[in-house]
């Protein structure tokens, strides 16, 4: 090759490298702008991430957060429950949904007064419609604080017919976490690295016991990176299958997002149903289904549009819900805008 054409080619080179630096600090002018507009780093948010037909469009981290970063997930807690149960049932460590939970509790039922607790089944649990009578954040405390977390809530009295009235209740999920130890003989942690996290490369979570020795399933104990709750999402939007890989069967996906398994809530988006510990609502004619922590953890997914939206902040406020409601009403809506066509 001669002196004149190698010149050429790095002038070529040259001139083609700087077109495509230029694109690509483009694009991320565009995003720095979006991040100004619709979710500035003041504030308590940590982290957003959207996926866009299986691909990553946006990752951004605030506040001193980074992509290692583990964040609490509040009570996204439960939506991972709920599928540890539907992975359990697959796997027929659990028979059914319907099966009653004073099996699992025969020392807790043992003085049981009230007949119709006995009643009370994982759908129950699920659902949110166990009867037990639970006073919302006015409990957590005593809860957290109880010597025996488990009895806490089932001695709790059974204001309802179970299946009858919705009414949330964290300290009842707890008890799914006590299931799955009873059911497989693994911790709920053993467990969900055996059969979710591990083969989804989720290899960092840190989840703390309450007393007793169970892994909190309350919504009060969890934290994961948000990288991490994004492939729960698309596990989910590609029913259950993971590198080929059956994760989660298709039918228990249909299940968490059943129209029918829901009760309508007055937390979320407008209009939101939530039972096997998931919501679902619709976003100007689309669907969303999601899983949502207190003071905005949010797992949102748009399955027409193929999209998915995490988010985290601080939840260390007493503000959250107006928090998680902002969000809900001001930021979601720009960011369904820019990715969802």
């Amino acid at each position: 090759m001669t002196t004149k054409n190698k010149l050429y080619l790095l002038l070529t080179a040259l001139l083609f490298g700087a077109i495509s630096c230029k694109e690509i600090k483009k694009e991320k002018i565009e995003e720095t702008e979006l991040s100004k507009e619709v979710l500035p780093k003041e504030g308590n948010i940590f982290s957003t991430l959207i996926s866009k037909s299986g691909t990553i469009v946006f990752q951004e981290y605030y506040n001193g957060k980074t992509e290692d970063s583990l964040c609490d997930v509040q009570s996204l807690t439960k939506g991972i429950m709920s599928i540890l149960i539907g992975i359990a049932i697959d796997k027929e460590y659990i028979k059914n949904v319907d099966e009653p939970i004073a099996q699992y509790f025969p020392n807790e039922f043992k003085n049981v007064t009230a007949k119709k607790k006995n009643l009370i089944t994982i759908r129950h649990i699920l659902n949110q419609t166990s009867g037990l009578s639970w006073k919302g954040y006015l409990e957590h405390e005593k809860w957290l604080n109880s010597k025996d977390p488990i009895s806490f809530v089932l001695d709790k009295d059974l204001e309802y017919e179970p299946g009858k009235n919705y009414n949330y209740n964290s300290g009842a999920t707890h008890l799914l976490s006590v299931i799955i130890s009873k059911t497989t003989g693994k911790t709920a942690l053993e467990f969900g690295n055996k059969v979710l996290f591990h083969p989804l490369d989720i290899n960092l979570i840190n989840w703390q016991k309450r007393n007793k020795g169970y892994y909190d399933g309350s919504g009060l104990g969890l934290k994961m990176k948000p990288i991490d709750l994004i492939k729960i999402g698309q596990l989910l939007e590609k029913n259950g299958i993971w590198n080929g890989e059956q994760i989660i069967s298709k039918k228990w996906i249909q299940k968490l997002f059943d129209e029918n398994e829901k009760s309508k809530t007055k937390w979320g988006l407008r209009n939101s149903k939530h039972g096997f510990c998931w919501y679902h609502s619709e976003f100007r004619g689309n669907k969303v289904d999601y899983g949502m922590g207190y003071g905005g953890q949010f797992i949102i997914m748009i399955p027409d549009m193929e999209l998915i939206i995490v988010t985290t902040h601080n939840h260390d406020t007493p503000n959250g819900i107006e928090q998680q409601m902002k969000f809900l009403n001001e930021k979601l809506p720009k960011l369904i805008e820019k990715y969802g066509n």
